[in-house]
Order: C-alpha cells, then sequence, then structure tokens
C-alpha cells in the first residue's frame, strides 16, 4: 500500500496534515490561528515575581498565566553573584574518561546547592526561556532555560554540556560505534553538546551532518533575535505542524507528500533542503477543484476522534472516556463470535485491540495515565502475547511510555508523556449547561429543588410575594403538578412563577440575588445556634507514669 501525507490549508490560516498508510489514517495534526501549539517555542521574558517558598520563579513571556521556572531549571550563567565566588568552569579533554564527567556533574550539583534562589535571582531580570510543558487548566506553563533543539537525527544542547552523547535507545554496537565516531567529529565549542537520535541509525553521514549543520545555524539565528529584542517576546517557533512533518516523520518510508496550498509547498522545500542533503522528488501541487481529503477517498477525522465507541473490523469495538485523572480503554468483543471458544475469542480480540488503541492514542494524542481494561483470558501464555503485542507497539512512540504487566483483573496500566494538547482540549470545552459531565436534570430533581427553594423562602418569616423566573416551556409542560406541589405547603406567602423565553443560561429556573443572599445569611445563624458544644468527655488511656521523686532515687 502507498504511504502518503496530505497537506491541506495554509501556514497563515488553518491548516490539516493527515498521513494515511493506503486508506487507513496512522497520523493527524491540526492547526489555525486560534489554535496553536506553544510547545517548545522559545521566548525572552521577564522574573515578574520570586518565590523563596517554592524556590522558583515566575515568567511573564507575554501570556496571560505566568510561566513557571524551577530554579535548578535555571542555568548558573543567569545568577547574580559576586566575581569572585563565579564558577570555575575548566575547559574539557578529549580524553576525559566517565569518573571526570561524574565529578563535573557532581560539582554543578553543588552549585546549585550553595545559593537560595532569592540571593540569584532578581525581579525584572530579562531570560531566555523555553516552554516545556503548555498551560492547562488554571496552571501556567513549565518552562526552563536549558534550551534543546530538535532536528531530524539530532538533539542540539546549545547551553548544556552534560548530556551529549548518542541516543540510549540505540543498542546495536555498530551502530554506536559508528554514531559516536561522528558524535565526535562535530566540532562543538564550551558548554554546548549534541545528542544523536534513533532516527540516525538509518540515516547517511551526510544527512546527519546537514541536520546539525541546521541546527547551529538555527541557534545563531535565535542570538541574533534575542540580542535585539525586547522582553517578553516570542523568539522562535520549534513545534509548528510543517516542521514536525519535516523533522519527525519518517520521510524514507512516504511515497508522496501532496499539498493544497502552493506557499506552503515552497516553505516544506526550504525545510526538507535544510534538514537534509538529498532533495524529496515525492511533493507534488493538488490542483483540482474538489477538496483534497474527498478527491482521494479519506474522511477528514476531526469529527469522528472524539467518539467514545470504536468499531474494529472483527465487528469487537473499544470504549474510550477521558476524565480528570485517566484515560480508561475497555474492550469488548461485541459481534466478534468466528471463533471455536471464548478463549481464542478473547485473544484475537486483545490482540485486533492493541492496534487500534496504539492508533487511537498517537491519533488523539492521549496522555497521563491510561487503564486498558482487557477481556478476561484463563490462559497466562495469551496475556504474555498481548504485553508483548503493546510493547511492540509502544516501542514506536515518540513520548516516554512506562507499561504494567496485565493484572489479575485483565487491567493493564500505560503511563505516556504528554506531548503537545490532546484532541479533547484543542477541539472541545466543557458543555455550560451539564458542565462536562453529559448529564441533564430530570423533572423530579427540578421540582426537588425548586420546592427546596421555596421553603428556605419560608424560613425568612416575611409575608411578601417572592417571584421565581421560571423557562417557559418547562412551566406550561408541568404547570399543573408544580402548583399542586406548591399548594401543599400551605406557606403564608405568595409565590409567583414569572415565565422567560429568554434570558435563563443553561438554568430552568431562578431567583433574585439578594434573596438568595438572605437565605444563606439565614441559615448560618440556624446552624450557629442549632450547634451544640461538643464536651470532652472521651476517656484517656494515656499510661499514667508515676515519677519518681529524687529523694527515692538517692
Amino acid at each position: 500500500m502507498s504511504k502518503r501525507i496530505f497537506i491541506d490549508g495554509s501556514i497563515n490560516s488553518e491548516l490539516c496534515i493527515i498521513a494515511t498508510d493506503g486508506q487507513e489514517i496512522n497520523y493527524f495534526d491540526y492547526s489555525d490561528d486560534l489554535i496553536a501549539s506553544k510547545k517548545n517555542n522559545i521566548y525572552l521574558g521577564i522574573v515578574s515575581r520570586v518565590e523563596p517558598s517554592l524556590q522558583a520563579a515566575f515568567i511573564d513571556f507575554g501570556s496571560e498565566k505566568k510561566a513557571f521556572l524551577p530554579f535548578d531549571e535555571i542555568h548558573p550563567s543567569y545568577f547574580k553573584i559576586p566575581h569572585n565566588e563565579k564558577l570555575i568552569e575548566t575547559k574539557d579533554d578529549k580524553n576525559n574518561d566517565a569518573e571526570e564527567e561524574k565529578q563535573n556533574r557532581k560539582n554543578f550539583l553543588s552549585f546549585y546547592r550553595k545559593y537560595k534562589i532569592q540571593d540569584v535571582i532578581k525581579k525584572d531580570q530579562v531570560l531566555l526561556i523555553q516552554i516545556v510543558k503548555e498551560e492547562r487548566g488554571t496552571k501556567g506553563a513549565a518552562i526552563t532555560t536549558f534550551i534543546s533543539l530538535p532536528g531530524r537525527y539530532s538533539v542540539l544542547l546549545p547551553n548544556n554540556s552534560s548530556n551529549g552523547g548518542v541516543s540510549k535507545k540505540i543498542s546495536n554496537p555498530l551502530d554506536r560505534k559508528r554514531l559516536k565516531k561522528l558524535h565526535d567529529g562535530f566540532n562543538l565549542p564550551d558548554g554546548m553538546s549534541i545528542i544523536i537520535r534513533t532516527n540516525a541509525i538509518s540515516a547517511e553521514d551526510e544527512d546527519i551532518i546537514a541536520d546539525f549543520n541546521y541546527l547551529r545555524k538555527l541557534w545563531t539565528k535565535i542570538r541574533e533575535e534575542t540580542l535585539k529584542s525586547k522582553a517578553p517576546k516570542l523568539i522562535s517557533e520549534l513545534d509548528t505542524p510543517i516542521i514536525k512533518v519535516a523533522r519527525d516523520l519518517n520521510q524514507r518510508s512516504v511515497d508522496e507528500i501532496i499539498f493544497s496550498d502552493l506557499k506552503t509547498m515552497k516553505e516544506y522545500k526550504k525545510l526538507e533542503s535544510e534538514f537534509s542533503v538529498n532533495k524529496n522528488k515525492k511533493i507534488t501541487h493538488y490542483k483540482e477543484k474538489l477538496p483534497l481529503f474527498e478527491s482521494f477517498g479519506i474522511k477528514n477525522p476531526i469529527n469522528s476522534l472524539s467518539e467514545e465507541n470504536i468499531y474494529m473490523k472483527s465487528g469487537g469495538y473499544l470504549v474510550i472516556n477521558p476524565t480528570e485523572a485517566l484515560t480508561s480503554i475497555d474492550i469488548n468483543s461485541g459481534r466478534s463470535t468466528s471463533e471455536k471458544n471464548i478463549e481464542i475469542t478473547a485473544l484475537n480480540t486483545n490482540l485486533e485491540a492493541c492496534e487500534e488503541i496504539f492508533k487511537q492514542v498517537q491519533l488523539r494524542n492521549i496522555a497521563g495515565l491510561i487503564v486498558i481494561d482487557f477481556i478476561d483470558m484463563s490462559i497466562n501464555g495469551n496475556n504474555n502475547k498481548v504485553e508483548r503485542k503493546i510493547k511492540e507497539l509502544f516501542y514506536k512512540d515518540r513520548a516516554r511510555v512506562q507499561l504494567t504487566k496485565i493484572s489479575q483483573f485483565g487491567l493493564m496500566e500505560i503511563s505516556r508523556q504528554r506531548i503537545g494538547q490532546s484532541v479533547y482540549e484543542t477541539f472541545y470545552k466543557k458543555c455550560e449547561c451539564c458542565n462536562g459531565n453529559g448529564l441533564r436534570k430530570t423533572k423530579s430533581i427540578i421540582f426537588h429543588n425548586i420546592i427546596s427553594l421555596i421553603k428556605n423562602l419560608n424560613s425568612l418569616d416575611k409575608t411578601d410575594e417572592y417571584e421565581i423566573q421560571i423557562d417557559k416551556i418547562f412551566f406550561q409542560e408541568n404547570k399543573v403538578e408544580l402548583i399542586k406541589r406548591v399548594k401543599a405547603l400551605k406557606l403564608k406567602f405568595d409565590v409567583k412563577f414569572i415565565e422567560l423565553e429568554e434570558g435563563l443560561i443553561h438554568k430552568v429556573f431562578e431567583i433574585d440575588k439578594k434573596v438568595l443572599e438572605l437565605i444563606n445569611s439565614k441559615s448560618k445563624e440556624n446552624i450557629i445556634k442549632n450547634n451544640i458544644p461538643e464536651s470532652n468527655t472521651e476517656k484517656s488511656y494515656r499510661r499514667k507514669i508515676k515519677k519518681k521523686s529524687i529523694e527515692e532515687i538517692t
């Protein structure tokens, strides 16, 4: 099957990217002016507040919420310390062994232990920062001053010399030896390092060198932009959708890249030439009037990615439920009944579900804790097969992943690193009517709430007439029942229902705020009045220790 990447839209407005293997979608990314990822972006920020109790600083980088910067994420070059106490950096010889590297790291850590953040970082100080975690809910972004510039085959650390080398995921000795030799050939200045990524295993040396040169040029450009900028300001975007396609997707296995916008295609060609020496000849411009995805028979997954039920070819299906703490995935056999017995049906459905789970996790960008409820299997060997399948699939994941074994209840837990926003955060927000729980109040609970409110009005001991605003449609449908319940209370005051067609946003009924304040104050008085002070009747079970007098001791 042919592997294609479809890029629909323009960089300046809406951009939708889909990678397919035949007709099956295995990569999806979307961006527009309203939805823009800030992760990995580099900003020039100002210290707005130093918090000694947290040993951290809050940085203004142009967003509404201030970013959180821990003390150990601040590079020592930003420390405001006396000249005679400054860290004396020694030049590393090429023949340094592992013990010397460990000693340098110990010295580096002891340097942090020597100072407190309030002594070395001052308010209104300017810092060059990078976003590590994006804003979520009420939390601001998490940032660092240790910059990392990701490329196709390597990651440049321009102000961190302690983490360079070949990726630990590369286990083949021959590959490690070749890449280590290439790594040592880079003439890196003091304080700079580079990590060779796993993508470099199948790459030629020329492409890796070209990638390194691109990152060096990028860092020079960032420095030049920083020197002429005034904080707070965005300096560089490193994770735009078009950059991620050129950098992260496996270009060697792609047969064709199709663009609907000419300007976006030219921008991509420019990036492609900077990342690699070999020019990509598989780029084409789509010129037909019919929309790009529809003309190739591809369904845009934007609307389907929020669906709870995902159906598989065998007849089984997944139920995906995202919550605040975790994402639960339940596997059901459904109509899958073609196998000889229950055990084989369970095994085959679970194995098929593994591939669909990995695909959905990638497309939806699900992160955090993922709990999978597999169909129960009685044979341990079958559990091992499913565990092996999940490990093989998630080994290809760019995010860091931790897996547990299937428990006796058929549950497997996966912890996945957060890389950007999920589709739930990007395309959806909580329903204001049900507050995101997907439930609407029934007639009985609405009647109960109205009657409870009227009972509270009765506690005010007033004979005034109270007005309750109510939705017109609901009142007309339930007028008889509601008035019957109100009359049964035998009130000393009148209750008047005012019907409204508009004005009650996501509510069925409402009362004046001043009346609500009176009810709340009255209820507080009653609580204080009826509160019985607790008498200390509990027996003390402490052992009495007899004190011996000095005379007895002598």
